[in-house]
């Protein structure tokens, strides 16, 4: 019997008790954990520190991106509704961005012109692009004075902005404007004399602010070219002469250009109507972008613009009509009108030209208006005069065509002097089928050519200024 209990002890001690401990310590450990056993008493290293985490800047506070602005167009309208509901704080934030120094001196000079001078933006239609120079697109917001009838020109070059679509990046001041920003910013008075733009410009070396404004004593090439257009196409031609080196581009000229925006009744495209090709101290090239809704078409015509120094006023020494002219032609036929109202004269330089139908030597209705542009030249100053040469196509005798041709010079002097021109102003002459235009009567295949003779019935016009 002692025997078996020690046996059973040995198979207890050796193969039972190992497989109950798994079993018994998992419960013991969750009902009471162990106690810790106390650390060795011996002497503990002094503990590093952990390294510090680098000092994080101070956030940067931005304006929320509440601006944005998919034309130009849209953003001068905003601040022409701004300017003119007295919220210059608005427009500061259009120039001034993430500035608080440029948006505060902005929003001073605005303030002193609104509250201080008694100026307040005109209508947002009237708000203008006037065109484009290098980057900067060029727009004009009208600024009106209770009892003045004619208002300034708040000019804005705006430019792409990242967060904004457009920015405006400089301000043109008229120069009546000008005791505004010297109250404002005194370091952004201007210069002595003339400055190489024909503009006072701000003090560049002073505050980023005064860089803003820049002073208009006179108009720049891009702003003297918009006010000449702007006389051609409300057909004041005798305004627009005095725009023009006379010796250089004759009345005729202008005279022919009045003519063809009346007929094809053309207006400056609405984005980009001009555009400055080349620009230096003293000459500018500026394309002229206009477009046709009765022809259906978009041209343009170019003006070569010049002054004898940055003291002296520009002048339009050139005027290339080419474009212009070649797509009135092709679309004239959609009107009724046969062709272009400037020719060139077969004895040298340029005529105005009105045209006859077949064996007629009266006037078309389009050409009694076309006179009445040309009367307003003759009328303007008596010592003027104009030479009249009626001509015919080769059909008939010549005989005959001489009679028919010095009847349309005469009829077109009886209908000037209807218009009060003194019949002293206006020699006529009549040379039958000589001196035809460049276009021959005959096609290749030497059968008739109608467009070609009805080129060649006409009354040339040469103004003798």
């Amino acid at each position: 019997m002692i025997g078996a209990l020690v046996i059973s002890g040995l198979v207890f001690f050796f193969f039972t008790r190992k497989h109950l401990r798994p079993a018994t310590q998992p419960e013991a450990a969750v009902v009471s954990p162990a106690p810790a056993v106390p650390a060795p008493l011996v002497p503990a290293e002094p503990a590093t520190p952990p390294p510090a985490a680098p000092a994080r800047p101070p956030p940067v506070t931005r304006p929320p991106t509440m601006l944005g602005f998919a034309k130009p167009m849209d953003l001068g309208v905003q601040v022409a509704r701004s300017l003119a509901a007295g919220d210059v704080s608005l427009v500061a934030k259009m120039v001034g961005g993430d500035d608080p120094a440029q948006a505060a001196a902005v929003a001073s000079v605005l303030e002193k012109m609104i509250k201080g001078m008694g100026y307040k933006a005109g209508p947002e239609d009237k708000v203008q692009i006037i065109g484009q120079v290098a980057e900067s697109t060029r727009l004009s917001v009208p600024m009106l004075k209770p009892g003045e009838t004619t208002p300034l020109s708040l000019q804005l070059d705006v430019e792409r902005d990242a967060r904004m679509g457009w920015k405006i990046t400089q301000f043109h001041l008229p120069k009546e404007l000008e005791a505004a920003l010297v109250a404002s910013i005194p370091e952004a008075a201007p210069p002595s004399g003339p400055s190489p733009a024909g503009s006072a410009a701000m003090n560049k070396g002073g505050s980023p602010a005064a860089s803003l404004f820049v002073v208009d004593q006179s108009p720049d090439a891009l702003t003297f070219a918009s006010q000449f257009v702007q006389m051609m196409l409300q057909q004041n031609v005798n305004e627009a002469r005095k725009f023009v080196d006379e010796a250089k581009v004759p009345a005729q000229k202008l005279a022919g250009m009045c003519i063809l925006f009346e007929e094809g009744t053309y207006i400056l495209k609405p984005s980009k109507p001009l555009v400055t090709t080349v620009a230096s101290l003293n000459e500018s090239w500026v394309i002229a972008q206009v477009q046709s809704e009765k022809l259906q078409q978009m041209t343009e015509f170019g003006m070569e613009i010049q002054r004898a120094g940055p003291d002296q006023p520009w002048k339009i020494v050139g005027l290339n009509l080419s474009d212009m002219l070649g797509s009135f032609a092709k679309n004239a036929s959609k009107m009724g009108v046969p062709y272009t109202p400037i020719v060139t004269n077969p004895r040298g330089g340029e005529s105005l030209a009105l045209y006859f139908e077949y064996d007629k030597a009266s006037l078309h209705p389009r050409a009694e208006k076309q006179l009445i542009i040309v009367a307003e030249l003759l009328k303007a100053k008596s010592s003027r005069k104009l030479h009249i040469t009626g001509r015919t196509d080769s059909l008939g005798s010549d005989t005959y065509n001489k009679e028919l041709s010095e009847e349309r010079a005469q009829n077109v002097k009886d209908k000037l002097a209807a218009l009060g021109v003194p019949a002293e102003q206006v020699i006529t002459e009549g040379m039958g089928k000589a001196d035809p235009t460049g276009k021959t009567e005959k096609k290749a295949d030497g059968t008739d050519d109608p467009e070609g003779r009805s080129r060649n019935r006409r009354a040339e016009i040469y103004l003798d200024f």
